[in-house]
């Protein structure tokens, strides 16, 4: 397994780094451990594939699961919100970005990625997801120690 950051257990001290793993669907290989950025969060930023533009999914790991905190992005189009659909949602428009908060549990969490849609995960460190060429990929929370 490709170790990018992260932890098992405590080190020093401080609190375990919320890791994420990466691994190829539906087969379940292994293919790397990367740990979250401050908080457990960790952002998807990709290419829409019909709009073909820049889209930014954020996540925070909470309690063992993925919890998606927002959805970015320059234009409504398939997939894409309208508006705030559910309580506690609310729905901006920040720099000509829309930007839906919110706080859904959505894992294991699936995404199929591609060269041209440029998928990329941000956490502690920046993660190239084509360079294992286009598939499909599952995120889980990995536990601390």
């Amino acid at each position: 397994m490709f170790l990018l950051a992260g932890c098992a257990g405590t080190q020093g001290g401080n609190a375990c780094i919320p890791r994420i793993g990466i691994y190829g669907h539906p087969d379940g290989t292994p293919l790397a451990d990367i740990g979250t950025a401050s908080g457990g969060s960790f952002a998807l930023r990709y290419i829409h594939s019909v709009a073909l533009t820049p889209v930014v999914s954020r996540y925070r790991l909470e309690n063992g699961r993925i919890v998606q905190t927002a959805e970015e992005f320059d234009q409504h189009g398939f997939g894409l919100p309208y508006g705030a659909d559910r309580p506690g949602e609310r729905f901006e428009l920040r720099d000509g970005r829309f930007i839906l908060h919110m706080h859904r549990a959505v894992g294991p969490l699936y995404i199929r990625v591609g060269k041209p849609y440029g998928n990329r995960l941000e956490a502690a460190g920046d993660l190239d997801l084509t360079q294992w060429g286009a598939r499909r990929l599952e995120l889980v929370p990995l536990p601390c120690g």
